[in-house]
């Protein structure tokens, strides 16, 4: 295949943690390998002015930005932006339809540019607080549907959230291609070694839509029926003071810390007795899939498991029903074969998004 110029567009990049930086850096880092020229253009909101530098063979361009709680990241050098984006790349990759940074591309497109366009829209729901809502209703989804117009391809990373993007957006019903993440290669040396452990698991993002507070109430639950089961929470956001306050009242049950390097993260989910995500909204569910691939018995609802719905196997919220979920978890010996959910590695996904790139 030819060498391609490719630029990402995201509000944020690594060191950030979180499942959009994640994937544009993993995208980003394995083309840069396979002899691709990349260009990441990302916000930054603690800067106070552009800096470009190189990471891992990726050129990254950070522009200074807002956000309003950890979010929309405005930026602050939109010139600079739509600057950058006038280099002659072969494609513009831009992540996250949630945030005015990343829908940048979709302006200066307006404006006559020679590379395609795709966009990952990480669209999982139309807003997680009420504010959000009404805003997403009456401002930004009309803003965003007006702009899809010039993307050439749209990105889902399951076929649950393709039929999200097609029920909000359906003009771009046709342009929709699913390409599931990958796990990374590291995850398949680990297997599961916690069936005598007495930890449940959860990592990733700390949100109300995560619904960590029923994982809580429901290993209180079972405290009070003399189970002794605890449950470890690793990560960040805006739950961590209500989430710290459970851990001082209920330090033997609940345990907090704060988002682990890689490789103490896999060893303690391959230690973990289960692992937990009751999350209200997914649109792959990265921390399951790697649990799931060593082996690791988990305790989800069926948005948590996007990329596997079969998987889900808490049916009804309250933190009875959930204990009871987590009970049977308990009684497992093994994790069942993926079977038609089989997941695919970072570099085998990488090359089917390099052959999309190559026929645009």
């Amino acid at each position: 295949m030819k060498k391609l110029r490719i630029a990402y567009v995201t509000p944020r990049y690594f060191p950030y943690v979180g499942g959009v930086e994640y994937i544009v850096r993993n995208l980003a880092e394995r083309l840069a390998l396979r002899g691709h020229d990349v260009t990441v253009i990302a916000g930054e909101p603690r800067g106070k002015k552009t800096v470009s530098g190189e990471v891992n063979g990726v050129r990254v361009i950070r522009v200074p930005t807002h956000t309003i709680g950890e979010a929309y990241h405005i930026p602050k050098e939109k010139r600079t932006i739509k600057r950058l984006l006038r280099e002659s790349f072969n494609v513009v990759h831009a992540n996250s339809v949630h945030g005015v940074f990343s829908l940048l591309p979709l302006e200066t497109k307006l404006d006559g540019t020679d590379w395609k366009l795709v966009m990952s829209m990480h669209h999982s729901t139309e807003g997680y607080t009420f504010l959000r809502q009404i805003v997403w209703k009456l401002i930004w989804k009309p803003y965003v549907t007006n702009r899809l117009e010039n993307v050439d391809l749209v990105h889902a990373t399951s076929p649950v959230e393709a039929n999200i993007v097609s029920k909000h957006f359906p003009s771009v019903k046709n342009r929709i291609v699913t390409i599931p993440l990958g796990i990374e290669e590291d995850v398949f040396t680990y297997r599961w070694k916690g069936r005598n452990s007495d930890y449940l698991l959860y990592c990733g993002r700390l949100e109300k839509y995560k619904r960590i507070d029923l994982a809580v109430d429901a290993v209180l639950h079972l405290a009070k029926l003399g189970y002794n089961i605890r449950l470890v929470i690793v990560g960040s956001g805006c739950m961590v003071g209500q989430i710290e306050k459970a851990c001082r009242k209920h330090a033997e049950h609940i345990e907090y810390l704060p988002p682990k390097p890689r490789n103490e993260y896999l060893e303690l989910m391959s230690n973990a007795r289960c692992v937990i995500n009751l999350s209200s909204a997914e649109n792959f569910g990265i921390f399951l899939a790697e649990a799931s691939a060593m082996g690791v018995p988990l305790i989800a609802t069926r948005e948590a498991v996007a990329f596997c719905p079969e998987l889900a196997n808490v049916k009804d919220l309250g933190p009875a029903h959930v204990a009871e979920a987590i009970l049977k978890g308990l009684s497992s010996n093994t994790q069942d074969d993926f079977g038609e959910c089989a997941l695919k590695t970072w570099n085998e996904v990488v090359k089917e998004f390099e052959s999309i790139y190559n026929i645009l």
